[in-house]
């Protein structure tokens, strides 16, 4: 505790033996006098001298301390601040770690939560600078934009004898991240740093979000900074907790990404706070022009919610979509984007031996219809597998082949592994020694035995089960299901080792497990989908028009009203990988620039390119904001691609100000940055000055009933005489 009068102070614990003095003197001064009718008052003493005596100290000590409060008010008392000792003692060095990631744009009633932080910051520098300290702040992104730290106050010139920029024209970022390899950061700069003064550290943070959970090990980044250091200051930056309602992703469903072809958007929301939120607009732009406005919601506290909306996109070229919803505790989560190439039609390549290409042929009806209607793909019948093919194709349908080189199976493979998908319908002419080794070249380990027919089932029993798998999700129908009107005459069997996978289950590892999407009503699987790396490969173990020679098609499938939409959904689901909008989280990851040909560019509202700056020196082609971007690389335009706040982001619960105490007690102390470096005296340091007056208050009014009580005597303490004296 300070005081600013400290004499008065002084003066007063002086005083305060005054009552002490003046009873010891009355004590000095009593002489005994004899007198008969003081028996009666001695008997009444000597029949309260316990509660005479006991009021009599209470007094003398209410007038001692009530003295002693009135010097001590008169003294002006500030209590001790968190920080006293750590300026003007010797030059030390002030290490600060600012988190400067996307959820530090929270706002709230108050200020916003960078503000406060930078306000914080300046005050540090000012106090640092008024003692010859130095500061040096250090962001959380600095390790992936390899910024040099900002040396706000030093002892020495700045290089160059340029200021450098206050901390109130800062900036946070759009990226993401955590403070433990920034805390390691600080640590290694201390280790390395000169003999000189002692060091403290700072953390100013709003401490929310998962990067900051206590199994994330940063807790254990400082307290090895702890032992590098003269203290530690976690300082949190409030504003957690507030109500955020993020778009956590933008999507677009399996489709061919053609120009005038409806595309669906699935967009999907999640509530980050722990209340209801109601019914929310969502609006949907392209290239800064509005192009619909759907409702999201209600959201129950962290509950998330998905939503489809059509969208059309005219013309070929680049699409630069976004979703959007309202203000609230953190904008920078209110947006997402998405980057759609669209071509007037997508190429897929059917693969089909000569002569025998009636499988082709309905699907490549299917595929591209005639009339006003438009898929959106463009068929190509082939009968050999090029590498010029696979460039373009969106995905790959090996239609009843009846043989494919070794060299072949290696492409289909290799483009199935980088994002490719393959349908592969084994029927009557399909040979299982290249069907067997392409299966093991994709991970698989059945076999492709011979043709055999069906189960019998009773009449009107559909003969086939479907799983709800996007790409036959068309047969099982949401009203009326069509499995009933399919009718098998053949499949062939596999002959593989019963390890089947349930749905949703599928690896995407590079080590490929298949699953059965669609089987005969005895287990036998009659579609078969397995995951090869990046990849998807379908397997069809019937056909759809093809027969053996002289003999009817093996399914009806080619005939059903249903089949053109199972064909497209088909191509849509094995080509979602490879026509899938780039897209990328700004912070996961830093591109530099290996030639002044490099840059980056953002498509404005108009779609057109225009230079942006990067994340920092060391990733300058990485976006530093969200929105629609392309790299030109070698002078080379690379495929367009968005760029958007990590989601984890946009959780803004941070653990109470109590806990943090409680889990850094013997490390690091805890305050709140709005009350740190400030010269005035805060409210809460006039808390004992409060508290002192009243107290001084109590003790004036405890010294007036002492005193009544200690002079008055009862008349019922002074025995009644007896009868006959």
């Amino acid at each position: 505790m300070t005081f600013v009068f400290p004499t008065l102070a002084a003066v007063g614990a002086a005083l305060a033996l005054g009552p002490i003095i003046v009873h010891l003197l009355n004590r000095r001064r009593r002489r005994v006098v004899p007198w008969a009718a003081m028996d009666f008052l001695l008997a009444s003493d000597r029949r309260n001298k316990t509660r005479v005596r006991l009021t009599e100290w209470l007094l003398l000590a209410s007038r001692v301390l009530a003295v002693a409060a009135a010097g001590l008010l008169a003294a002006g008392p500030r209590t001790t601040g968190l920080l006293d000792g750590w300026f003007g003692a010797a030059p030390a060095t002030h290490y600060v770690l600012l988190d400067d990631t996307a959820s530090m744009r929270s706002q709230g009633a108050e200020a916003d939560a960078w503000r406060r932080a930078t306000q914080a910051i300046q005050r540090l520098a000012e106090s640092a600078e008024r003692h010859g300290d130095r500061v040096e702040v250090v962001r959380y992104t600095d390790l992936l934009t390899q910024r040099r730290p900002d040396v706000l106050a030093a002892t020495e010139p700045a290089t160059g004898g340029a200021a450098p920029p206050a901390p109130s024209t800062w900036r946070p970022s759009y990226a993401s991240g955590g403070p433990a390899d920034a805390l390691d950061l600080i640590a290694q700069r201390l280790a390395d740093r000169a003999e000189g003064g002692p060091g403290y550290a700072y953390l100013f943070s709003d401490f929310a979000g998962p990067d900051h959970d206590a199994a994330t090990g940063w807790s254990s980044s400082v307290e090895r900074l702890s032992n590098l250091v003269s203290g530690v200051v976690l300082a949190t930056v409030g504003g957690a907790g507030a109500t955020n309602l993020a778009i956590e992703s933008l999507e677009l469903e399996p489709g061919p990404r053609a120009a005038g072809v409806e595309q669906r958007l699935r967009i999907e929301l999640v509530n980050d706070s722990d209340s209801a939120v109601g019914p929310t607009p969502v609006t949907i732009e392209r290239n800064g022009a509005p192009l619909a406005t759907i409702e999201a919601g209600p959201l129950d506290p962290r509950g998330r919610r998905a939503i489809e909306a059509p969208v059309r996109l005219p013309g070929e070229g680049v699409h630069a979509v976004a979703a959007s919803i309202g203000a609230d505790a953190l904008q920078a989560d209110n947006r997402r984007w998405l980057a759609i190439e669209t071509a007037a039609a997508r190429p897929v390549l059917l693969l089909a031996d000569d002569g025998a290409d009636a499988e082709a042929r309905v699907f490549s009806a299917a595929l591209s219809p005639t009339g006003s209607s438009r898929s959106g793909w463009a068929p190509h019948v082939r009968s050999r597998l090029t590498d010029e093919d696979l460039t373009d194709a969106a995905a790959v349908l090996v239609l009843d082949k009846q043989r494919l080189s070794a060299q072949e199976i290696r492409r289909l493979e290799r483009y199935v592994a980088t994002g490719g998908g393959a349908l592969v319908v084994a029927g009557p002419q399909t040979d299982a020694e290249w069907f067997d080794l392409f299966w093991r070249s994709v991970g698989g380990r059945a076999k492709l035995g011979p043709p055999t027919s069906p189960p019998p089932v009773d009449p009107g029993q559909a003969v086939l089960t479907a799983n709800d798998h996007p790409a036959v999700r068309v047969l099982r129908g949401e009203r009326n299901s069509f499995l009933p009107l399919v009718h098998v005459l053949a499949f062939r069997k596999l002959e593989s080792d019963g390890a089947a996978q349930p749905l949703r289950q599928v690896s995407e590892r590079s080590s490929a497990t298949s699953e059965s999407i669609v089987e005969m009503v005895d287990g036998s699987p009659l579609m078969v989908e397995s995951q090869h790396a990046r990849g998807r490969v379908i397997t069809l173990l019937t056909t759809a028009a093809a027969s053996e020679p002289d003999g009817p098609p093996w399914t009806n499938l080619a005939a059903l009203p249903v089949f053109p939409v199972l064909a497209n959904d088909l191509v849509a689901w094995l080509s979602q990988q490879r026509l899938r909008p780039p897209a990328e989280t700004i912070g996961a990851g830093a591109v530099g620039a290996d030639s002044p040909r490099d840059t980056l560019l953002r498509l404005n509202d108009s779609g057109d390119p225009t230079p942006a700056a990067g994340l920092g020196p060391g990733a300058p082609l990485s976006p530093a904001e969200p929105g629609v971007y392309r790299r030109v690389v070698g002078g080379v335009e690379e495929a367009p691609f968005s760029a958007d706040v990590d989601p984890r982001e946009s959780d803004l619960r941070a653990p109470p100000l109590e806990e943090l105490r409680r889990r850094f007690a013997d490390v690091a102390r805890v305050a709140v940055a709005d009350e740190l470096f400030r010269e005035e005296d805060a409210p809460q340091s006039r808390v004992f000055e409060y508290a002192l007056a009243a107290a001084l208050l109590l003790l004036l009014a405890a010294e007036r009933v002492l005193a009544y009580r200690s002079s008055h005597v009862a008349t019922d303490a002074v025995p009644a005489p007896r009868r006959g004296r």
